[in-house]
């Protein structure tokens, strides 16, 4: 991207790393962050950003991290708006996340909260935040119980899919030609989340779930798991499991049992620490549906732009785009009105936003209503079908919908 590269020249990356969560961005004076505009027009934003920046789940703060130090300066100049970050490690915690999100309200005044990325956490805290009535910025998390629409008005903003979304895309698919569907699925919010909304789905639709089986964080083996399927005649897999090395341990346990189902699919957080912990024989067969095109168009720019600035790939390549498409969003609503701290006037305009930007090249238009605040929808022709070559490289097989047709 052409900002990004004239970026790196003005400031090189010692100054473009300071753009990144680790303390105040775009490089404002501390305690500047008015939220309306200084002398030189720029409206600078007090943004609280809470999420795991140690333990085992640290790559759900990265994402973060690497879209800031990426793209902090675009935001000022496409909109004038500058964000000084203040951030809070919640170690993956829903005790730590409450204690966190209270210091950023109370404490540091924030004028807008982004995070906690784990679906978990985020409900732990949504009543909270939602009586804090300040704009609650959501690019990680799926759940759709974090949003709450008999809370009018509502301030929080999702830029992923919902687990509602991707079970009415995938379900189709998983139950194709009477398969028999079992899923495995994370002990925690995101996994309890995709258990309760498939078999939701399945009951709607006529089917039934043949088994469900739960993986605890960090287990070693998943042997016992496989083998319940097995005696239950499951061919068809789904895998809602928040960690990437906690779905090699289930697909590593699906290879040593010689369990071949017709059919495996599970969601982008494979994208995460998957590939490290596997062999390419384990995850051949495994596909995944998103609607963001990872491959090409303002998607894939994303992605390519944080790779040159820094240096990494991205954490979590899901995140890493909706993270920017909340900023985009959250940055445009704060130009509009001028002033930050108007939270209600801010809701409103994010509420009422008439294009999202992603990228140079993607837009998507009048994306929220007053009970929708989710960026996607699950129209399967939308979607994307994705499987891995053996370098666990991304593979475009074709559409959701077209997948569905011919079996991809």
């Amino acid at each position: 991207m052409g900002k990004l590269r004239s970026m790196h020249k003005a400031l090189g990356v010692a100054a473009a790393t300071a753009l990144a969560l680790t303390g105040c961005g775009g490089g404002a004076d501390a305690g500047g962050a008015t939220g309306s505009a200084g002398e030189d027009g720029v409206i600078t934003v007090k943004l609280g950003v809470v999420g795991p920046k140690t333990g085992p789940a640290s790559l759900y703060y990265e994402y973060m991290d690497q879209t800031f130090e990426t793209f902090s300066d675009d935001f000022e100049e496409k909109y004038d708006v500058r964000f000084e970050v203040i951030s809070e490690d919640d170690q993956a915690s829903p005790e730590e996340t409450a204690r966190a999100v209270s210091r950023l309200i109370n404490e540091k005044g924030v004028h807008a909260l982004m995070g906690p990325p784990l679906s978990g956490n985020s409900l732990q805290v949504a009543d909270v935040v939602q009586k804090s009535q300040l704009p609650w910025l959501l690019p990680g998390p799926n759940a759709d119980e974090i949003i709450n629409y008999d809370i009018q008005p509502n301030w929080a903003f999702m830029t992923n899919f919902t687990n509602q979304q991707i079970m009415a895309v995938l379900g189709e698919r998983l139950w194709a030609n009477g398969q028999k569907v079992g899923i495995v699925y994370s002990a925690d919010g995101f996994g309890q989340s995709n258990l309760q909304h498939l078999k939701s789905w399945a009951e709607e639709n006529g089917h039934e779930v043949t088994a469900e089986e739960t993986i605890q964080p960090g287990a070693s083996d998943a042997n016992a798991i496989i083998q319940r399927f097995k005696d239950s005649g499951v061919d068809s897999v789904f895998m809602g499991i928040t960690q990437g090395a906690d779905t090699a341990t289930v697909t590593r346990a699906i290879e040593q049992a010689g369990f071949e189902p017709k059919t495996i699919m599970t969601t982008g957080t494979i994208l995460t620490n998957y590939k490290d912990v596997a062999d390419p024989s384990q995850w051949e067969k495994i596909q995944i549906v998103d609607p963001r095109n990872f491959l090409e168009g303002g998607d894939s720019e994303v992605l390519a732009a944080v790779r040159e600035a820094t240096g990494e790939a991205p954490a979590i390549p899901t995140n890493n785009i909706s993270t920017y498409a909340i900023l985009d969003i959250y940055a445009q609503a704060v130009q509009e009105v001028g002033d930050a701290t108007d939270f209600e006037a801010v809701r409103q305009a994010i509420e009422d936003i008439e294009t999202v930007h992603i990228g140079d090249s993607l837009t998507i238009e009048n994306p929220f209503s007053e009970d929708d605040h989710v960026l996607y929808d699950d129209d399967p022709a939308k979607w994307h079908t994705y499987g891995f070559d053996e370098n666990f490289e991304l593979v475009h097989l074709g559409t959701a919908a077209e997948c569905l047709q011919k079996s991809c």
